[in-house]
């Protein structure tokens, strides 16, 4: 306790001071164990049962502590912050329409943040938060619900904070969250929001999935039971003692060494012949994945060239896709990206491949910068070859001693649901937002139309029942994945101008979009059913807390003028 406060007591002298050194733009451990990889089992997490009910609906109550977990037999136990005290969280499950309550209990938090709390960035005194007095304990947190549509008190909004003790963020309003779960079917996430040290939250570990199921997506007859996993995708970096490693003060980009799936490093997962259902959740903090199956030969060398199983996409963020869309060798999409807090739903074929290994691969550098379609089209800056995971599970699949059954049916062959959409022509506003990069006090900021989320005020007043087109112009060198809450949202447009059209596997309902370097992305949305403030924001962490993230707010009577 005593060297962590020496520590942050010395980054707050030297930046009194004005003394600043250069940060990297990525961060490793300084020497971190070699690990072998595919030596145990993927963790599947189970769904979590409701705690009882409360007035009429299906109540959750779920605690955050701090627990060790054993992540690799040949690391020692490693100190995480989970929900239920499990990595990632469990499965919170309702149906569409189904109203729940959820409260999301921290008391059983530890008084001192498991990493430095780096004391430079808004959200960690009270001087950040315009008319608020009160304390700001290192130790805090605001779950969010990603994707939902809700109304502001239960979204989970960055100063909504509460920490142990009981102190409370200026925005704070209920311990309880309503979520009404009016929209499309999705897998999504809850995740932790707090102003200043949302990133240190989610790499501690507080995320986990949240599931939406609709009669839609039953009538589907899509893999089901134990052949519908969920998939959470992670990077992080080791100590040899087991412990996360973090940077002690603030990186503008960090990337970990290690792939980290549904809380295990490197897992694979035994298959049968047959069809899966798998749902991928990107929930690093900034790391994007090029997802390719690749056939391992018997000395362990990877093989482009052999005959892999498609990953055939049916959903993206939320809602269906158009269209199935074949991801594979020799299709439009020979991979499949997936930026930070996106996800991916597919059904992966393994009937004839008994006794075959597949090695789930990723081809993105880090920071990203690039390859929205999944052709390999993308760079980095400042992180090569430290940086690369190239390696991230694998499925082994068995020749099982019964008969197989699959009574699912063949991606090609599914029908999925259509969804209206948004009429361009019906948009009141068009507006245009744009992303840049600055160095302020010696630290990389990252801006939403020149403006950090300190910098006050409501950059947009959308009029509630309203469509609005938004174009997304990023004038910086990284991808950024946009996301805004309360709404769901088409893209229209992509490239240079904006006239190209999106990825086939951006063809649905989406609440965060990648932009590219040097791009300019369309996306149209209708603003409802609630009013209020909501921010949208970069989804790389790093960029959210410094500080790429502003409010809007959707208002009765008249938008504002443009």
């Amino acid at each position: 306790m005593d060297s962590k406060l020496t520590r942050r007591r010395l980054l707050q002298a030297c930046t009194a001071l004005g003394v600043t050194s250069a940060v990297p733009g990525y961060a490793t451990a300084e020497s971190g164990p070699d690990l072998k990889k595919f030596v145990q089992p993927l963790p599947v997490p189970s769904v979590r049962e409701p705690d009882g009910k409360r007035k009429g609906a299906a109540y959750y109550e779920i605690p955050l502590r701090e627990f060790e977990r054993k992540v690799h037999p040949d690391l020692p136990p490693t100190t995480f912050w989970g929900f239920d005290g499990a990595v990632p969280g469990p499965v919170v499950k309702a149906r569409r329409n189904e109203r729940i309550k959820l409260r999301f209990d921290n008391t059983d938090l530890p008084s001192e943040h498991l990493f430095d709390v780096d004391q430079r960035i808004d959200g960690t005194s009270p001087e950040d938060y315009p008319d608020y007095d009160g304390l700001v304990p290192d130790v805090r947190t605001v779950v969010h619900q990603h994707g939902l549509n809700v109304e502001w008190e239960s979204d989970g909004q960055a100063a909504a904070w509460k920490s142990p003790d009981g102190t409370t963020g200026p925005r704070f309003v209920k311990h309880v969250h309503d979520l009404p779960n009016r929209q499309p079917r999705m897998t999504a996430s809850y995740h932790d929001h707090a102003l200043g040290i949302s990133r240190l939250n989610n790499y501690a570990g507080l995320n986990g999935f949240y599931v939406i199921e609709s009669a839609q997506e039953k009538r589907l007859n899509l893999p089901s039971g134990e052949y519908d996993v969920p998939v959470m995708l992670q990077d992080k970096t080791f100590e040899a003692d087991g412990s996360l490693h973090y940077p002690s003060s603030f990186v503008p980009n960090f990337a970990g060494d290690t792939a980290f799936v549904n809380g295990a490093v490197w897992p694979y997962m035994e298959v049968e012949p047959r069809r899966y259902r798998f749902r991928l959740v990107n929930q690093s903090n900034g790391r994007t994945f090029d997802l390719a199956l690749e056939s391992d030969h018997d000395d362990g060398a990877h093989s482009d060239e052999a005959d892999v199983p498609l990953l055939y996409q049916f959903a993206p963020d939320q809602g269906f896709l158009e269209n199935v869309v074949p991801i594979g060798p020799g299709r439009d999409l020979e991979s499949l990206v997936l930026g930070p807090f996106e996800r991916a739903e597919v059904v992966v074929d393994f009937s004839g491949h008994e006794g075959e290994t597949f090695t789930v691969t990723n081809d993105a550098e880090f920071p990203f910068s690039g390859g929205r379609s999944g052709d390999g089209g993308h760079d980095g800056h400042g992180g090569g070859s430290d940086t690369h995971l190239g390696d991230i599970m694998q499925f082994r699949v068995i020749d099982p001693d019964h008969e197989v059954v699959d009574d699912s049916v063949h991606p090609r062959e599914l029908s999925l649901p259509t969804h209206p959409g948004y009429n361009e022509q019906a948009a009141k506003e068009t507006r245009h937002m744009t992303m840049e990069m600055r160095m302020e006090n010696g630290l990389t900021t990252h801006v939403l139309n020149g403006k950090t989320f300190s910098d006050g005020g409501v950059g947009a007043k959308p009029q509630l029942g309203t469509t609005e087109v938004w174009e997304l112009e990023n004038n910086t060198i990284h991808t950024h994945p946009i996301h805004l809450h309360l709404v769901e949202f088409r893209v229209i447009g992509r490239g240079p101008d904006g006239t190209e059209d999106p990825a086939p596997n951006e063809r649905g309902p989406k609440d965060v979009v990648r932009v590219d370097p040097d791009e300019t992305v369309g996306i149209i949305t209708k603003f409802g059913d609630f009013t209020g403030q909501y921010p949208w924001h970069c989804h790389i962490l790093e960029h959210e807390e410094r500080s790429m993230m502003r409010p809007f707010e959707v208002v009765t009577g008249n938008s504002d003028s443009r």
